[in-house]
């Protein structure tokens, strides 16, 4: 019996939104601060993964040479040597997938995606045919064939609803796409099978405040609070919602939490200058502004603090 191969590969959503802090790169800062990523291997061992009972004489000795190939990074040749095996080989083992696998690494994404078709078509795996729709997604967006991406995912979300990869991406589209219920419930998706994603409870809540839905958002930032009290960013997202559902005293006692626990954060310093707007406290919402912007909010987030600064602060 032959392995399930799961198949994933890199994808960021920039979701930018301002009325909460998309998370930042730097995996120094905590768990919960990376962007959502989903970011793992393509993983493929010609020696386990191949069954040699298969295949003819002439295709094991070009196996062999492909396994040394590979051993030294030399993946156009491998490609080579896999083009030159028979379709009848290739369709009793696991080949199409390792051609898919190079021709992705070389940038060949219409090659690639082909490879994975004829790969998908093999099995009758449903688990093994997610992860292949899965990755013909990923290359559908690299190829900047956004319809055909959300319905690679779609379809690997309904072979294998354990799949919450999927779920998470189909979430990110749709959350690009403003299509906020939709995103709703594919993110909700995906925590039935993890609770534990705080990135996609991070998502949630910026949907939520999106829709002006500030005490669901709240709650959820307060969640992941509690799972990580040393967490900066959630404190400054949840001061934003505390500000707009009229908590005040509580909105600056998290933003002034979250700047102590990351004093770059232009981000923070931006929800703090609101907070200070609202409490009318011009000259330190001033200042906040300038520091926002020296710590490079715009660069970061967009050119609304401009506008903040227009209307309240003096040329």
């Amino acid at each position: 019996m032959k392995k399930v191969i799961f198949i994933v590969l890199l994808i960021v959503f920039n979701c930018n939104f301002l009325t909460a802090q998309k998370f930042k790169k730097e995996l120094s800062i905590t768990k919960s601060s990376n962007p959502l990523e989903i970011n793992p291997k393509l993983d493929f061992e010609v020696s386990t993964d191949i069954d040699s009972t298969l295949v003819s004489k002439e295709t094991l000795v070009k196996i062999k040479k492909i396994q040394f190939l590979l051993e030294k990074d030399q993946n156009q040749e491998a490609l080579n040597l896999i083009n030159t095996i028979s379709k009848i080989d290739l369709e009793k083992n696991e080949l199409f997938l390792l051609k898919g696998i190079l021709e992705f690494k070389l940038d060949n994404f219409s090659a690639s995606s082909n490879s994975f078709l004829n790969y998908a078509a093999l099995t009758t795996n449903d688990s093994i045919k997610s992860s292949v729709h899965y990755t013909i997604g990923v290359i559908d967006l690299q190829r900047n064939l956004k319809i055909s991406a959300f319905n690679n995912f779609k379809k690997s979300f309904e072979l294998d609803a354990e799949n919450y990869t999927s779920c998470i991406v189909l979430g990110g589209i749709c959350m690009s796409n403003k299509e906020f219920e939709n995103a709703i419930f594919y993110y909700k998706k995906a925590l039935e099978v993890n609770s534990g994603l705080n990135n996609v409870w991070n998502n949630l809540a910026f949907i939520y405040q999106k829709l002006d839905k500030h005490l669901e958002a709240k709650n959820i930032f307060t969640k992941i609070i509690k799972d990580e009290p040393d967490a900066p960013l959630p404190y400054s997202n949840r001061s934003y919602s505390n500000l707009k559902l009229g908590f005040t005293k509580q909105a600056l006692e998290d933003v002034n939490k979250s700047i102590k626990l990351f004093p770059e954060n232009s981000y923070a310093f931006r929800n703090r200058a609101l907070i200070y707007i609202e409490l009318k406290q011009y000259e330190k919402a001033c200042f906040d502004i300038e520091t926002a912007f020296k710590l490079g909010y715009q660069e970061k987030y967009g050119l609304d603090l401009d506008t903040i600064k227009s209307q309240n602060c003096k040329k």
